[in-house]
């Protein structure tokens, strides 16, 4: 499904991404941990061009993404054709990024709307069946400002699925919940899972890694250290990185 080839992207003289390469096979769930700073969300950031790559490749769906390689430079293709790309991955931030001054309904019709160019009769009924499909369909009318943290994040989540993405990007999609709210928001996400979405997630919550991944991979200063199946990388993992991260987290 996605493919990235020794990645790496500076700001100014700092390397965040030192050449990360691999590959996300469709209908897998991929969990990346590390600590704060190591540049797990860039990476993520970077997968749907929300940051721009300094070098490397990314390969979605078989066919190189958003620029071609041309004499050592990076020359971006046509607008229409990175759009119609990064319709195929759903993005969850962490800070939610509704429109306050639009319900619950409206942040999940904006897109197909005025991305998708539906008709507003057709994009409230898919609206409607999102909501519904994340435990919010008598919330439709309610503002953010209304909302608990874990129904905004909800929200999010809606308003992803409802384009009709091949693949869910999830940038630590509970570090900014209440501990009671983050229990909803990972259900959803588990009915994800067991629908067979392609999902990448980058996270904090070891216990919810360790259920829903097929794989796991820690990041430390901008390189892959170690990655494999839960069972490995969380219970016996092989390197002393890892495991002085693992013992400050899951104390």
């Amino acid at each position: 499904m996605i493919g990235l080839v020794d990645i790496r992207k500076r700001f100014g003289n700092h390397e965040v991404l030192c050449g990360i390469s691999e590959t996300f096979a469709t209908g897998e769930v991929t969990c990346i941990i590390g600590p704060s700073g190591s540049g797990k969300s860039t990476l993520l950031r970077c997968i749907n061009l929300l940051e721009q790559p300094t070098s490397g490749e990314i390969i979605i769906e078989g066919e190189i993404a958003y620029y071609d390689i041309v004499d050592g430079k990076a020359r971006l293709h046509a607008e229409a054709r990175i759009s119609k790309v990064r319709r195929k991955l759903g993005m969850v931030f962490q800070d939610f990024a509704l429109f306050p001054h639009l319900t619950a309904l409206g942040n999940v019709t904006e897109g197909l709307i005025y991305g998708l160019g539906l008709e507003k009769g057709e994009a409230k009924a898919i609206a409607n069946h999102m909501l519904a499909r994340v435990g919010l369909a008598d919330h439709a009318g309610h503002y953010p400002d209304e909302l608990s943290g874990g129904q905004k994040q909800r929200v999010a989540i809606a308003r992803s699925l409802a384009m009709s993405p091949k693949a869910m990007l999830f940038d630590e999609p509970t570090s900014a919940l209440d501990p009671e709210l983050v229990g909803e928001v990972l259900e959803v996400m588990k009915d994800l899972c067991r629908e067979g979405m392609t999902m990448i997630i980058v996270t904090h919550e070891m216990k919810f890694a360790r259920e829903i991944a097929d794989r796991v991979i820690f990041i430390d200063q901008g390189a892959v250290v170690e990655e494999g199946p839960p069972v490995e990388v969380l219970d016996a993992p092989r390197h002393e990185r890892t495991r002085n991260f693992l013992k400050r987290v899951m104390r």
